[in-house]
């Protein structure tokens, strides 16, 4: 970090880069939601001027993609793809229309009325990434309403070219509008760094931070200031030595991210021959693109939950099965799929059952499968179809147990078997493994050992799950931290435990993508990672500078230390990553 100073801001950076410039400041128009009584005369023209509302808003979505494919990026059009898909889903259009004849209200007021009443189930799965699918609800309700209001563009001038966007929030449609103006960066109140827009930033390489609080009251336009998204800083009325200071760090992001890029193709080896396997964590189809740009040798995580976002009912098999044999299609390497994560508070309508005191301690995940096992079978039955003559890897999540993977393994067979006697071709390999995501199964890793083909340690939920500690609450985050040694002791149990079954051991929470810690675990023994897609050139570059012998003395002496800040403190001295 370049140094704080007292009005500076701080939030989430999702996207790198600095950039320094004016800044705009987006405020939308304020868009009526209050409800009026329709004459019952009236209710079929105001089902009309719905209709058309939402034609118009598909018809700009379908024109804002056209553009991002011709000249930013054809894999990004698919998000504006999506929202016109949002705006066909009966839950949202057919639901207001009925809710409109029935309650004869005005449209307004019933679509902001659905729209809210889905964003709450989505807000609810526990997941961030569909927790955050609710930015991409709210920027296509706001765009019909915009329609059904006769209102303008949200911005009442265009900011010039080189202005930095500070917004309350921000759908893509619109970030794609203001780049192709010439926006330089964004700065927002709220969102989440899985958000649409988020990922877009990316893609655009547009610096972007989120999560300032109350930035859209504080900035004026015009005002000048330095956005970091590599620090997720934000410096208002910047000085001459802040600008040259950060004038050259500029310089030198750029000269870094043109010299990952030339890593792309280069095998993540360390400098004394040990070859290291580096894949990607996914949690839509498109994604891959992604990964493949990253340089990744496969996809490590394929999250299969997003088929099941606001759904009124469940996926088909068929649906199920073109998601998952479009992944196996573009990714050369191998793809492991973890069966559905819902459960607990991730199944308001989708999975109708009784309240729960604790729902991320409940029925969830592999527990739910075997519990429903109607549901498990649908998503087997896609996936193996789905890896007809190939190798095919199933993950299972939140195991605890030896008996669970055994009933689950069961299923699997039954599935296959099920199938081949339908006429569909075997599977080439059938591989299945479990995320070791909580202490019992960590503990039991060589009982696991036995009845898995192999193990992945999800390093999010097992630090969470050690430490007693909510790694999303602001009181007790201080407390999280993946380098606790009750942490890194687990990790070594796995590890120990693979090795003497001769299954692989990979890691596929956030430790993986952060360089420090990577090199620290490839010390433990963890000879493969899976990241999000952005991550794989920074661990790659470590990787390829540092000696293996090196960080297996580095390990050692880790494992001896009684504090995560001991453990902290010791790799910052013991392993140098380049900045």
């Amino acid at each position: 970090m370049l140094g704080r100073r007292p009005f500076d801001h701080s939030g989430i950076g999702v996207s790198s880069g600095i950039a320094i410039g004016p800044a705009y400041v987006l405020e939308h128009i304020a868009l009526p939601v209050g409800g009026y009584d329709i004459p019952p005369e009236e209710v079929e023209a105001e089902v009309t001027r719905l209709k058309k509302a939402v034609q118009l808003a598909h018809e700009e979505l379908s024109e804002i993609g056209r553009q991002v494919r011709e000249r930013v990026d054809p894999q990004q059009a698919m998000i504006f793809e999506a929202h016109q898909s949002m705006l066909a889903d009966p839950m949202l259009v057919e639901v207001t229309v009925q809710r409109i004849r029935g309650e004869r209200q005005n449209a307004e007021h019933i679509l902001w009325e659905v729209s809210q009443q889905i964003s709450e189930q989505l807000r609810s799965i526990g997941d961030d990434y569909f927790s955050e699918r609710n930015h991409d609800l709210f920027d296509v309700s706001r765009r019909v309403l915009k329609f059904l209001n006769r209102l303008s563009a949200p911005a009442r001038d265009q900011p010039r070219e080189g202005s930095i966007i500070v917004a309350n929030d921000l759908g893509p449609a619109e970030m794609a509008e203001l780049h192709q103006l010439g926006a330089a960066a964004f700065v927002l109140a709220v969102g989440g760094p899985t958000s649409h827009t988020a990922i877009l930033a990316k893609s655009l390489g547009l610096p972007a931070v989120i999560n300032v609080e109350n930035i859209s009251q504080i900035v004026r336009t015009g005002t000048e200031i330095i956005v970091d998204g590599t620090e997720g800083v934000v410096i208002l009325h910047p000085g001459e030595e802040d600008i040259e200071r950060y004038r050259a760090a500029q310089q030198k992001y750029l000269l870094k991210r043109m010299s990952l890029e030339a890593l792309r193709d280069l095998p993540p080896v360390t400098r004394d021959a040990k070859c290291v396997r580096l894949h990607a964590n996914i949690e839509f189809p498109e994604e891959v693109e992604a990964a493949l740009h990253h340089g990744a040798q496969g996809i490590g995580l394929y999250r299969t939950e997003f088929l099941y976002l606001g759904k009124e009912q469940l996926p088909s098999e068929d649906d199920c099965f073109h998601a998952f044999r479009h992944v196996l299609d573009r990714q050369a390497g191998p793809v492991t799929f973890r069966t559905l994560d819902l459960g607990g508070d991730k199944r308001p309508e989708l999975l109708p059952s009784g309240p729960e005191a604790n729902p991320f301690l409940g029925l969830r995940a592999l527990r739910l499968c075997l519990a429903q096992p109607k549901l498990f079978r649908v998503q087997l039955r896609a996936l193996i179809r789905a890896g007809e003559g190939r190798s095919l890897r199933i993950m299972l999540p939140m195991v605890s147990s030896v008996e669970e993977v055994l009933a689950a393994r069961h299923i699997i067979e039954d599935v296959e078997a099920e199938l081949v006697a339908y006429g569909h071709a075997p599977v080439e390999e059938l591989l299945v493994g479990i995320m070791v995501e909580v202490p019992s199964a960590a503990l039991i890793a060589t009982s696991l050992a036995k009845v898995c083909d192999f193990f992945s340690i999800g390093t999010n939920d097992l630090t969470q799950y050690t430490l007693a500690v909510d790694r999303l609450s602001s009181s007790v985050a201080h407390l999280y931290s993946p380098a606790h040694p009750a942490v890194l002791r687990l990790i070594h149990m796995v590890v120990e435990a693979g090795s003497a079954a001769n299954i692989p051991v990979s890691v596929c929470g956030e430790m993986a993508g952060d360089p420090r810690l990577a090199l620290l675990l490839l010390g433990m023994g963890i000879e493969d990672f899976s990241m999000s897609p952005g991550a794989l050139p920074e661990v790659k570059r470590a990787i390829r500078n540092a000696d293996y012998a090196h960080l297996s003395g580095v390990a050692r002496e880790a494992l001896r230390l009684s504090s995560a800040r001991e453990v902290v403190e010791f790799l910052l001295s013991s392993i140098t990553v380049e900045n």
